[in-house]
């Protein structure tokens, strides 16, 4: 992958993907693994897209490509509410000193000794949710992966259990973020945002006025004291939080459920060793990743593999491709537990940018697979899921049905 080796490709001598196409909804990964036997690159109306593991792990943190950043948004015509979120909060599309400091700030309420503390929170949760189900059967989107990280990103962050609703609506809708195409669902994002951005900025003003013991007045207790912080760098993060702590764990929850729940013997055999737990959490993050790629944007023309892509093009690191990719993973197309050989260890991403809710995410599926483990048997998935769009970033299902039994205390 350098500037230096010359090219013996064209971009047009890609294998095409045509990821609004029939073939693609039907069964994206049979798509990909014919894409894949002519090589480890192809072309979609998304940008180049790569295919295998080990160029995607290595793009993923190089210094040489950018994410995507409020300039992205604004050629699209996007709305003033998403281009301030972008500029003063999404980290992902930032780089330099300016996502350093704020990143700086924000990652002393993610160290992993104090998600970890926060286990039994997480559990009272998910057995609050689970205890109002019917007896046998759940929507389990609806009823659980859903609201779950908002509960419990809420109590982390002080805000009332009765504005919860509020949060998750509106949250939720930002889940258009990853739709391809984007500019359909600008006037929801918009409104998505306006929203999120009202509520935050009233509660930092409370927490200004009553200071409590979470996390916004410890957030506003560094940016008073060290001017690390902009009023709006400080809210639009916590939108950020809030948008990012919602939507990849809801369908990623729903779907280590699934994976666990469809893998014969998987359900069982954690009830009885549920040490198991977090590799099973890991290996259904493999087999079913949330983030279906990630978007990079070469400042300088770069040589991938055979083929010269051009500054400012868009390179389409594909995580579903990669998650499968045969030369790493042995039957990768199986649920293993434990899943010997390497880990695929890109779904939060790498380096700086690196998810800072990675661990409170893995921690909030350990807890919520670990209370379903324990409280119910016979666990199954009834019917097809209704899952996302396909050609989007974000993948899992709108909709579950699960069948079980409860345990007996």
């Amino acid at each position: 992958m350098s500037a230096d080796v010359t090219a013996r490709l064209q971009e047009e001598d890609l294998p095409e993907i045509d990821v609004l196409g029939q073939a693609f909804h039907d069964d994206a990964l049979a798509v990909l693994r014919k894409a894949r036997a002519q090589g480890t690159l192809a072309r979609s109306r998304r940008g180049v897209e790569v295919l295998d593991y080990d160029t995607v792990a290595a793009l993923v943190s190089d210094d040489r490509l950018d994410s995507q950043n409020a300039g992205v948004y604004a050629r699209m015509g996007g709305p003033r509410s998403l281009l301030e979120f972008a500029e003063d909060g999404l980290l992902v599309g930032m780089s330099g000193e300016k996502h350093r400091r704020i990143r700086r700030v924000f990652s002393a309420a993610f160290r992993v000794r104090h998600v970890q503390s926060q286990r039994p929170l997480m559990r009272e949760a998910a057995a609050d949710l689970a205890a109002a189900w019917a007896s046998d059967s759940c929507e389990f989107v609806r009823d659980f992966s859903s609201p779950f990280p908002m509960h419990v990103l809420c109590r982390l962050l002080g805000v009332p259990v009765e504005d919860i609703p509020l949060f998750t609506a509106a949250a939720t809708e930002l889940h258009l973020l990853a739709a391809v195409p984007l500019a359909p669902g600008f006037p929801r994002i918009d409104a998505a945002l306006q929203t999120l951005s009202e509520y935050i900025t009233g509660l930092v003003r409370r927490r200004r006025d009553e200071p409590r013991d979470d996390i916004v007045t410890s957030l506003i207790t560094v940016q008073e004291s060290e001017g690390r912080l902009t009023d709006s760098e400080l809210a639009w993060n916590l939108v950020n939080l809030i948008f990012a702590g919602q939507d990849t764990t809801r369908y990623q929850l729903a779907s280590v459920v699934r994976a666990v729940a469809q893998a014969p013997g998987a359900w069982e055999r954690l009830a009885t060793e549920p040490e198991l737990i977090p590799a099973a959490v890991e290996e259904a993050l493999r087999l079913y990743p949330v983030t279906r790629f990630i978007v990079r944007i070469p400042r300088d023309d770069l040589i991938i593999g055979d083929l010269r892509v051009r500054r400012g093009r868009r390179v389409i690191l594909n995580l579903l491709a990669a998650s499968r990719d045969p030369s790493r993973f042995e039957r990768p197309d199986e649920f293993l537990l434990p899943r010997p050989g390497p880990h695929f260890s890109v779904p939060f991403g790498w380096g700086m940018h690196h998810c800072l809710g990675a661990t409170l995410a893995e921690v909030e599926m350990e807890e919520a697979l670990r209370l379903l483990i324990e409280s119910y048997q016979d666990v199954r998935v009834i019917g097809i899921p209704a899952m996302t769009p396909p050609p989007g970033m974000l993948y899992g299902p709108e909709s579950m049905l699960l069948q079980f039994a409860k345990k007996r205390a």
